[in-house]
């Protein structure tokens, strides 16, 4: 058994973040089941809800992370289950209104909400777990995590599929409530409280800088576009391929429940493999074969659906997909670390972050836009077209040192 979790506060923190993750995955399977229900499957319409659940992350997180060391962060985590939970509770009614406004409010509040309870939970681990188990903490944190959102996925779509969207609804909100009375009997130490000025000119003073220091590091600054260029191609592939599989093989969530499971699993083999043989290898080699593997894994995609209408063979390309994404993120932080001086991390992937975000949300509307005009299959394959030439260009680099590229 893992150290960290005999003690009976860790534990408490861990399968609060189970209940709240679980919530999260079931969130984004209501989603789509109450957009695709309402809209008819408007492609552009789940590329809109898709954007709003991304659209958080990049105007709150830069933000939350220097309030959360403010406040007392196990009310923080449970004032956000709360509300998290009465937010979906209401999504049914808020679907009612025309025009979906105030369903999109909604969206946007639960997620926002989410960028406080994630560095919150992530900044209480020290105060219950003891430095020499710190890295096992935070490895039964992210091992746990990558399967419990796998396994969720799959389960939530099911649910979905079977109960409605609306009925998911109130088991999403029951999950929430769990995590809330999971997390209300922790313990922990007495934290100094924190009196440091948290002004919008000091904040703001502080993201300026971190964009800066990203921009001036050329290590950095290109590993920021291949996370932009992986990021918007994630994002376009996300909302044809819902919409691919929707059509083709008439299922609202549950082959995107199997799907998701997949890609989970590629993810966590993906990372395994790196930190057993990546690490020997050289940079812009792993990155130009991961680019080059993520557009072979579209294009059996492509196969798998509009040609065979196979579930299995989309799982499998899926499956592909997520094992050659992994290195890309892992390669990232390691640049990041090695780049730049401890002080400055937190700025750097904030800025990082907004990176990605923007290529997300951009991206997704873009294809959501392109797919009501027809051509999933072509645009899909143009993707993996973006793609396969990314990792041409990486490729070109094995024959310089170590320093990427």
């Amino acid at each position: 058994m893992f150290r960290p979790l005999q003690d009976r506060n860790f534990l408490l923190l861990w399968l609060g973040q189970l209940c709240s993750q679980s919530g999260d995955r079931l969130t984004q399977m209501v989603l789509v089941a109450l957009v695709t229900t309402r809209s008819s499957g408007s492609a552009l319409s789940l590329a809109a809800v898709m954007a709003i659940t991304s659209l958080p992350a990049l105007l709150v997180n830069p933000f939350a992370g220097v309030y959360v060391d403010r406040w007392d962060r196990k009310r923080t985590m449970i004032f956000c289950d709360l509300i998290r939970a009465g937010t979906i509770a209401g999504f049914p009614w808020l679907m009612t209104h025309a025009g979906g406004i105030p369903f999109y409010m909604g969206v946007f509040i639960v997620f926002a909400v989410a960028g406080f309870f994630v560095p919150a939970r992530l900044a209480m681990i020290p105060d219950l777990v003891p430095a020499k188990s710190l890295a096992q903490a935070n490895a039964l944190f992210t091992s746990s995590g990558m399967i419990g959102s796998a396994v969720v996925l799959l389960i939530g779509a099911l649910v979905v599929e079977w109960i409605g969207a609306v009925r998911s609804c109130w088991i999403n909100a029951a999950a929430y409530m769990v995590s809330a009375a999971v997390i209300l009997p922790i313990v922990r130490p007495k934290r100094p409280r924190v009196h440091r000025s948290a002004s919008v000119k000091l904040i703001s003073t502080e993201m300026v800088e971190g964009v800066q220091e990203l921009w001036k590091h050329p290590d950095t600054r290109r590993i920021a576009g291949l996370l932009g260029i992986l990021t918007a191609g994630a994002g376009a592939s996300l909302v044809v391929g819902t919409v691919l599989v929707q059509k083709t093989l008439h299922s609202v969530t549950k082959d995107l429940g199997f799907l998701s499971l997949w890609m989970g699993i590629g993810m966590l083999t993906g990372s395994l493999a790196y930190s057993r043989w990546g690490t020997r290898r050289s940079r812009p080699i792993i990155l130009g074969t991961s680019f080059l593997g993520c557009a072979v894994a579209i294009w059996l995609f492509i196969a798998g659906v509009i040609g065979l209408k196979s579930g299995m063979a989309a799982s499998l390309a899926v499956w592909f997909l997520g094992f050659w994404i992994a290195p890309v993120g892992i390669v990232a932080n390691i640049l990041v670390h090695e780049g730049h001086a401890g002080q400055l991390h937190g700025r750097i992937f904030s800025s990082l972050g907004v990176v990605v975000n923007v290529a997300f949300i951009s991206s997704m509307l873009l294809a959501g836009w392109l797919v009501e005009r027809g051509g999933r299959g072509l645009l899909l394959g143009a993707i993996g077209a973006g793609f396969a030439l990314s990792g041409l260009r990486l490729l070109c680099y094995t024959g310089k040192k170590e320093r990427f590229p």
